[in-house]
């Protein structure tokens, strides 16, 4: 190999490290049956330093999950830290619809890809892998990932069964760790939101979380994707520095797959 090659695949891969984990899912997680976004769907990179990590996510209170309880047990996470990391009055308090709440994970390596794992059991015959991942998780998973690290087929789910559940999070990278960030906090973007807004919010400078998701300032953000918001702190409750998006409606079932498109078992 040339000296202009080994320089070309250098100067590659340290941008790679220094934008983050990889480009924004960019909606593509709508569409289960596409491979040729597995890349992006799967989750976010194992760039980091460490292979585990203390890492957040995002949720969304709801009639179904609207206490720390209920919350914690949906995501797999203590309803106690919830509680205190969000200043509720107590971990069954009942918080108000659309509430943005901090939940606290340890994120893993798993193979190529970061994840928290989680097990979801299937409650009604109507769920499916695309309404699990953008419904009930809010679009803290993908339909791809899901069907890619579950044995059962999409056409023979039933109710009763327990499904693997990867949630997208990750840990900094090196050059994130030399620049101060100590955290990575999977954000859910819902409709209205802006860089800017989400920047606000974690009180962050926006070319970081630009930087984090290879993003573009005028780079159109969709509902049920998620964004890695650096943090240089724990981060605390959420306080709103202007009022949320109005509340949408969950995604439209994509249309049905061929049988040799799905993943049937």
């Amino acid at each position: 190999m040339s000296k202009l090659c080994v320089l070309l695949v250098l100067l590659v891969l340290q941008s790679r490290e220094i934008q983050g984990q990889q480009p924004y899912i960019n909606n593509h997680q709508l569409d289960c049956y596409n491979k040729a976004y597995n890349n992006l769907t799967s989750g976010f990179d194992c760039n980091g330093v460490q292979s585990s990590c203390q890492s957040y996510l995002t949720f969304r209170s709801n009639p179904l999950y609207n206490s720390a309880v209920e919350i914690g047990y949906l995501l797999g996470a203590k309803a106690t830290q919830i509680a205190s990391i969000n200043n509720l009055t107590s971990d069954v308090a009942t918080i108000p619809t659309d509430t943005v709440l901090v939940i606290p994970v340890n994120c893993s390596c798993s193979s190529l890809y970061y994840q928290y794992n989680v097990t979801y059991r299937l409650k009604d015959k109507t769920e499916t892998y695309f309404i699990v991942a953008n419904d009930t998780f809010q679009g803290l998973s993908t339909c791809q990932a899901m069907m890619s690290q579950n044995k059962v087929g999409d056409k023979n789910l039933s109710v009763g069964l327990d499904l693997l559940v990867p949630l997208r999070c990750a840990c900094p990278t090196s050059n994130q760790t030399a620049s101060g960030i100590k955290y990575l906090l999977t954000y859910m973007v819902t409709w209205g939101d802006t860089i800017s807004y989400i920047a606000d919010l974690f009180v962050v400078d926006q070319q970081t979380i630009l930087d984090a998701n290879q993003l573009s300032q005028d780079q159109t953000l969709y509902p049920f994707t998620t964004l890695l918001v650096p943090l240089n702190t724990t981060p605390t409750k959420i306080e709103h520095s202007q009022p949320s998006p109005p509340p949408a409606p969950a995604p439209q079932t994509p249309p049905a797959s061929s049988p040799d498109e799905s993943n049937s078992s």
